[in-house]
């Protein structure tokens, strides 16, 4: 493995002003409490009801006070450390400097010996994380396409397939649910030696997409519960789409998105009050 590099810009560009960047976070906090966030998932509801959030039941949508938001956002960590399994591959993320990522999570891919496309397999998941070991400038392997030839437990032959033939971080996206999230941690436990070094340094994280507008996955949700009370880093992206599942302009469309990815946040700090988390 190469030394991983990162980039470590020398000038810092904001593109939203503290001003716009106050009303972005009102008016986040005003959607959550008034509109809201759909859960449906019986633990979380159960979790926010506990600690004074307004739960409806039967249409599964969370509502938020500004209170309970602003505390539990408090108890995330504002930095932490990413691990691999060799030296050098330790990612401190406090907002200073870049760290690249393949991307993934494809179906086809263009096989290497015939040229044709085909679905992809474990085997090629393996050899882009061989060929991503060697890259000084990935820092994190994600795996970039599916383990198609193991069907429901593919995400897990992906984390196997990922940990075997590289020792950078591992990142993952397809892990859903319960319980192919405790089959994960005990995947990293194994990796890292045991629970308390996992969770000193991680060398595995998990990625979950929200559902616009204003809505959270099940299995997504429940597997990041998981994550969340091991200590595993826990992330959540967004996808609205502006004038479809979003409103059509840019600032309408930025606070869809935080109130789906702070919802979130919010569910792993009462999972677990200091769990690491990305936004």
């Amino acid at each position: 493995m190469l030394p991983i590099e990162p980039i470590e810009p020398r000038f810092r560009l904001e593109l939203l002003s503290a001003g716009q960047l106050e009303e972005i976070k009102s008016a986040t906090l005003d959607t959550l409490e008034h509109v809201g966030v759909q859960f449906p998932s019986v633990r979380a509801q159960d979790l926010f009801a506990a600690h004074g959030a307004q739960v409806d039941r039967d249409s599964h949508i969370v509502r938020l006070p500004p209170d309970l938001v602003i505390g539990a956002m408090s108890r995330a960590p504002r930095s932490y450390t990413l691990s691999g399994r060799a030296e050098g591959t330790d990612l401190y993320l406090d907002g200073t400097r870049t760290f690249f990522t393949t991307d993934g999570c494809g179906v086809h891919t263009v096989d290497l010996e015939t040229g044709k496309l085909r679905p992809s397999c474990k085997e090629d998941v393996a050899l882009m994380a061989r060929v991503s070991d060697y890259l000084s400038s990935i820092a994190i392997y994600w795996p970039m396409v599916s383990a198609q030839d193991y069907g429901r437990v593919a995400p897990l032959h992906e984390i196997d397939a990922s940990a075997n033939n590289t020792v950078k971080h591992v990142q993952s996206e397809t892990v859903m649910g319960e319980i192919p999230a405790r089959y994960a941690v005990r995947m990293a436990e194994v990796i890292a030696g045991d629970s308390e070094r996992m969770r000193a340094r991680p060398p595995f994280s998990a990625m979950v997409c929200t559902i616009a507008p204003l809505g959270q996955d099940k299995e997504g949700i429940e597997g990041a519960m998981v994550f969340a009370e091991a200590g595993v880093p826990i992330g959540f992206m967004a996808m609205p789409n502006m004038g479809s599942t979003a409103p059509a302009t840019v600032g309408g469309a930025l606070v869809v998105a935080s109130a789906e990815i702070v919802s979130a946040l919010v569910l792993m700090q009462l999972v677990a009050p200091g769990a690491p988390v990305f936004y």
